[in-house]
């Protein structure tokens, strides 16, 4: 049998199947192939729409969809959203429900004991902090991804920042236990691959789901019994005889909660930072995602928070008011994003008069530069009726940039950017796009050297 039937096979497995929806239900999925010239290659969106997994037999149409792309991996992201039905729903972070907080122990085929040392040594640390039931291992190839259930932690925590929370658990478990794992990783005898333990927390962070296969091994992702741990072997992953923990989705309501409350008073990092023990020197740094083909920041920077910020230093420079300036930002961008859903081109819309997103009698209208947009009564602008806030800025743009900080530099850029083109320019709806915008849309990095 070829390695590509072997594949489908596996995935045509009502366990599979089962076991994949399961962990992949609400979150947004990633298909990754066989390699293309060396190149890893991965599928996020069906005709512009995010993949998603429901039910299992949603597996067997995908895998039908993609026949001719050799699919080998399932991931289901780190975020649990409300909806995922638009590219918007998953770039809006108050679509984020809950976020799975998760520790890597990146290991080595040769040295798996001090793989599963140190899972023990974060184990028992949980629980220490009552923490069981709540828990669920997966061996991610050549180490283990150790989970805890986001549904044992109460609403209440989610509501403010799902990312920070799951994040700020991390680091409270890591940071106690640090001098454990550090003794344990100095263990090794490898001069190749040395172990690594780290805080894997970041927005666009994706799993290899239970069950699938991994991207370079012919290996099965098994779900794996804490209680269990010492007893595992790599011959539960194999292909053809694999062994996984059926009750790996199991949780007490809560049990996480009085963990939630130690870490939120001890950890109070301003922005999303991850701990990494072992391999490289230990130290806390920010970590990009290699699922993402759209930024080389621990964010998502894409062209749609390229957008808004460009438009908003657009209208401060113009009228000098930073609430509406951020109002503005985050309207044009949605506007250009609702445009393209629609295969509507830019060319398309600087041609028009008039917005084509919609709006509602009783907005105002409004000429910025020498481009018509609707503003409601209390001065925000709006599109179809919904106005943009300086707070839903704040919400869907800064907090792509990792902090206020790190925002604020390339906020400052982007005024020095745009102040280097004629006033005239900055104006026109057209050159804006075309001269401003376009040169700086997939590299925000550009604004910085630029200016």
């Amino acid at each position: 049998m070829n390695p590509n039937q072997t594949v489908l096979k596996h995935y045509l497995r009502e366990d599979v199947q089962r076991e994949v929806s399961e962990f992949c239900r609400n979150r947004w999925v990633a298909l990754e192939t066989r390699p293309v010239n060396g190149k890893r290659l991965f599928y996020r969106y069906i005709d512009e729409k995010p993949l998603t997994i429901t039910e299992p037999t949603d597996i067997k149409k995908l895998i039908n969809r993609f026949s001719n792309r050799n699919i080998r991996t399932i991931y289901g992201s780190i975020n649990i959203y409300r909806k995922i039905t638009s590219k918007h729903d998953v770039e809006n972070i108050e679509n984020i429900l809950r976020t799975t907080p998760s520790i890597d122990i990146d290991g080595n085929l040769e040295e798996i004991d001090l793989t599963i040392e140190a899972a023990k040594t974060i184990l028992e640390e949980l629980h220490h902090h009552d923490v069981g039931r709540s828990v669920y291992l997966v061996w991610s190839g050549r180490g283990i991804h150790i989970h805890l259930n986001e549904k044992a932690i109460g609403e209440d925590y989610w509501k403010t920042d799902p990312v920070k929370t799951a994040h700020t658990i991390i680091e409270y478990i890591l940071k106690r236990t640090r001098e454990k794992l550090s003794e344990i990783i100095s263990k090794s005898k490898s001069t190749k691959k040395r172990p690594k333990i780290e805080n894997i927390i970041d927005i666009q962070r994706v799993f290899t789901s239970p069950l699938s296969i991994h991207r370079e091994l012919d290996i099965v992702a098994v779900t794996i019994n804490p209680g269990e741990i010492e007893n595992f072997t790599l011959e539960w992953t194999r292909l053809d005889k694999f062994r996984y923990w059926r009750e790996w989705s199991q949780y007490i309501e809560g049990e996480i909660d009085k963990l939630v409350e130690k870490a939120l008073k001890e950890i109070r990092s301003e922005s999303i930072t991850k701990t990494i023990i072992g391999e490289e020197p230990e130290k806390t740094r920010r970590e990009t995602s290699p699922i993402s083909s759209e930024t080389r920041h621990s964010f998502t920077i894409g062209r749609f928070q390229v957008m808004a910020l460009l438009q908003a230093a657009r209208h401060y420079i113009l009228y000098g008011d930073l609430d509406k300036a951020k109002s503005f930002g985050l309207n044009r961008a949605i506007f250009y994003a609702w445009a393209k859903k629609r295969g509507i081109t830019h060319k398309k819309i600087l041609t028009r008069p008039t917005p084509i997103a919609g709006e509602k009698i009783g907005e105002i209208e409004e000429i910025v530069g020498d481009e018509l947009v609707y503003k409601t009564s209390r001065g925000w602008y709006t599109i179809g009726g919904q106005e943009q806030t300086p707070g839903d800025f704040d919400k869907q743009i800064i907090h792509r940039f990792g902090s206020r900080e790190n925002f604020q530099k390339y906020w400052e850029s982007a005024i020095k950017y745009l102040q280097r083109f004629p006033l005239e320019t900055i104006k026109s709806q057209r050159e804006f796009y075309e001269k401003i915008y376009l040169p700086v849309r997939d590299n925000i990095d550009k604004i910085l050297a630029e200016s």
